[in-house]
């Protein structure tokens, strides 16, 4: 196939527009070219739910990240520190390590294991709205949505509260790394010293944990270092996911949640006057605008996908964000409906790399929107345009201004 044939431009995650909102551009690829060669990325981008659904759940697609770092290219950043600390990640992991990797984490995020959570995930959110209710206006960010998965992810892996001050500039630090745009070197240092402190932070919990044990995520980590089960720095580098995962991905679920809601008062209305709804409300808004916008997957061997060959070694962006918009798959999908049926979100990803904090990032929305209703009824936003991060890969607002 003559790759160079497909539309040049059709993808440009660069433009201000783009960054903004993705979706019309999405659409747009979705009727036009859906299995996308994309020239200027150097990448296959798919658009249509059942294509990025194959694409996740397919053994002949892989992470193969040794096959990136071959890539010249991108060899001086695989070398910085914040790369080779998190490097055997689960998402930069292939069988075996992966599934080696995941069975001892699945536990620590069971349904059972997050319901034990719940109380205190409860009590997190109701302090702080209580605490912010008197003031009468606040950044939703930067006042709640920051700082409460912040806690929760802390007492999930039962962070001292002592130790958690220096851990709250991390996440960001390491979370501009997923975009694409090359980084200053400013912005690498302070990636580098991010993952350097998590991982310092985490090795030194784990020697008080030898000695005094609990019973969580962590513990199950460091006993598994202990039989030679995973690495010392498989242990780190997949504490700094979970931590990262548990912290930003969830900011912008319930920032970008919060902007659907007003920006179709109808819905937020309706889940004002009936909250059995909250369940399918929060899948909704997991559809609606995904925090994690792309799944990245690298063909093992050559793969037909939508009538398009995919060849060996090719790299493929799946667009969780356009396959949650795809008609075929919600009807009238740019419409928020929490009342929607078996939505099936691809937000969480698919296949062997599902993310294992999805149950978790369920309970938590669910809390939190009932709460944020219960507490501050009459909220209502400044603004419905409020500024984006600039990141292709993780969509989530600087800052919602708000009040009561």
């Amino acid at each position: 196939m003559d790759q160079s044939a497909a539309p040049a431009l059709l993808y440009n995650p660069l433009t201000p527009e783009f960054r903004r909102d993705p979706y019309p551009d999405y659409a747009r690829m979705r009727s036009q070219d859906p299995v996308h060669w994309a020239p200027h990325s150097y990448c296959w981008v798919l658009t249509r739910y059942a294509d990025v659904k194959f694409v996740l759940s397919d053994k002949r697609f892989g992470i193969a990240m040794e096959w990136m770092m071959q890539i010249e290219a991108l060899q001086a950043t695989f070398a910085e520190p914040f790369n080779q600390i998190i490097r055997t990640q689960l998402l930069s992991s292939d069988p075996p390590d992966h599934p080696r990797i995941r069975n001892v984490m699945r536990p620590g995020l069971s349904a059972k294991a997050v319901a034990r959570l719940r109380p205190k995930v409860l009590a997190t959110a109701e302090r702080l709205l209580y605490d912010l209710k008197p003031q009468g206006r606040m950044d939703f960010i930067k006042d709640f949505a920051y700082p409460f998965p912040f806690n929760v992810i802390c007492d999930l892996i039962n962070v001292p509260e002592s130790e958690r001050p220096p851990l709250k500039g991390y996440t960001h630090g390491l979370m501009r790394t997923t975009d694409p745009t090359p980084l200053s070197r400013e912005e690498t240092d302070h990636a580098n010293r991010s993952a350097e402190g998590f991982r310092d932070c985490f090795l030194e919990l784990a020697k008080h944990r030898r000695k005094h044990p609990q019973e969580d995520i962590f513990q199950d980590m460091v006993e598994a270092i202990d039989a030679g089960m995973i690495t010392e720095e498989e242990f780190a580098a997949n504490m700094i996911l979970l931590f990262c995962g548990g912290h930003d991905t969830i900011v912008n679920l319930f920032g970008n949640g919060l902007l659907a809601l007003h920006r179709f008062p109808d819905q937020l209305e309706l889940l004002k006057s009936d909250p059995s709804l909250m369940k399918s409300a929060v899948e909704e808004l997991l559809r609606y605008d995904t925090s994690v916008q792309i799944a990245r997957r690298t063909a093992l061997e050559d793969v037909e996908v939508g009538g398009k060959l995919i060849q060996r070694g090719a790299y493929a962006l799946c667009s969780l964000g356009a396959a949650n918009r795809d008609p075929e798959a919600y009807p009238d999908p740019d419409r928020l409906d929490i009342t929607r049926k078996d939505a099936k979100t691809m937000s969480f990803g698919g296949g062997l790399h599902y993310c294992l904090g999805a149950t978790l990032a369920r309970m938590e929305g669910e809390v939190v929107f009932s709460a944020l209703l219960r507490i501050l009824p009459e909220l209502r936003l400044d603004t419905l345009d409020p500024p984006f991060h600039q990141n292709v890969f993780i969509r989530g607002l600087e800052s919602l201004p708000a009040s009561w």
